[in-house]
């Protein structure tokens, strides 16, 4: 069973909570606001936090953990979805995802892991069945450090783990370095960070983000995209994917990354995202924020995956972290860049045993 949950923010800052059960009884509320509100104090027992954890009372703590929920959060600029796993007082852990993937990459791989914990997969925003943002805003790669901290505040975590493939490895790198008082453990899936941007190059490349970008606005008014088939979604995905993902990846992600309509189907995502994000990530500024991260680190790359920058600006970057953290560990496996999907018993056991470890878990007392 799934449940949907909207988190809804009026400017008294308190919080309403307007949820449904799929396929069986749907609450109507009222237009007027006080009628809403006295409604859900009649259905929402009273004191929660703003994000509510709602599951079936049969549920045990197993079935917690291997059947997920859905749930929404209501940012400024709309929703941004994300499906949580795991006890609801488990330890805390988002789970963050790669670029034009969404919070399906994780299907396969959490269900081996630990089950005291308690994971939130995102969807990012334009991703999934979360919200696109309104036109003329375009996507930033830093606004991740924003996103992160308004749903750490409304999950009221004042400490956590995160778990970033790809972009979400990059993201959560960029996060731990900037707020490290937060972050007790990383764990980063075949990249350490952000695609370094370099003086020659820059102006080159975000001329043609802006001219991407205004391509991808104009066909997004022209009307929208032509359908294809189901066929056709599976091979366009292998293909982006340069053979990583194979058809029950495919499917996994399609869940929540691929909409029926008339004549087929299209990509949920905002076409927008095909373009480069306008930010500048220099190399020595990823570095300065690397030898500010506290937390114990795990990085898995794969071996077969894409190499966006050197091995040697690679490990340089990874030896820059043991500047503060607490422990480093860098891991290599055998598999291309979605491995942790398609085979995800070759990573399982590696990240279950970096966070069971006494020095990855907050909630273990370490003997010295």
């Amino acid at each position: 069973m799934q449940l949907n949950i909207a988190l809804l923010f009026h400017k008294n800052h308190q919080s309403l909570t307007d949820f449904h059960k799929e396929n069986t009884t749907t609450f109507q509320m009222a237009e007027d606001p006080k009628k809403l509100l006295f409604r859900l104090q009649h259905i929402i027992p009273q004191k929660l936090s703003p994000a509510v954890n709602v599951y079936p009372t049969e549920a045990t703590t197993s079935s917690l953990h291997d059947f997920p929920m859905d749930i929404e959060f209501q940012m400024t600029w709309g929703k941004v979805a994300a499906k949580t796993w795991g006890p609801p007082d488990g330890r805390p852990v988002f789970a963050l995802h790669g670029w034009l993937d969404n919070a399906g990459t994780f299907d396969t791989l959490i269900p081996l892991l630990p089950k005291s914990l308690r994971i939130v997969a995102v969807d990012t925003a334009g991703h999934g069945l979360s919200d696109h943002y309104p036109p003329d805003i375009a996507y930033n790669f830093f606004d991740c450090l924003v996103a992160i901290e308004r749903l750490a505040g409304l999950l009221k975590w004042k400490k956590f783990s995160l778990i970033g493939h790809s972009m979400g490895a990059a993201m959560s790198m960029l996060y731990a370095g900037v707020f490290p008082e937060k972050v007790d453990t990383l764990v980063c899936l075949d990249l350490a960070r952000a695609e370094v941007t370099r003086p020659e190059t820059v102006g080159l490349r975000l001329r043609k983000t802006v001219g991407k970008l205004l391509k991808y606005e104009a066909a997004i008014v022209a009307g929208p995209e032509k359908p294809f088939t189901y066929e056709v979604a599976i091979e366009k995905s292998i293909s982006g994917s340069f053979g990583s993902l194979n058809r029950n990846a495919c499917e996994l992600l399609f869940k929540r990354g691929l909409k029926q309509v008339d004549g087929g189907y299209v990509f949920r995502r905002d076409r927008r995202l095909m373009a480069a994000p306008l930010t500048l990530t220099p190399k020595e500024d990823q570095l300065a924020m690397a030898r500010e991260v506290t937390a114990n680190v795990l990085i898995i790359k794969f071996a077969q995956g894409p190499d966006f920058e050197s091995r040697d600006n690679f490990m340089e970057h990874v030896e820059n972290l043991k500047t503060k953290a607490k422990n480093v560990f860098f891991v290599e496996v055998d598999g291309t860049h979605h491995v942790h999907l398609t085979n995800p018993n070759r990573v399982a056991s590696i990240i279950s045993d970096f966070l069971n470890a006494p020095s990855s878990n907050p909630h273990t007392s370490v003997q010295s």
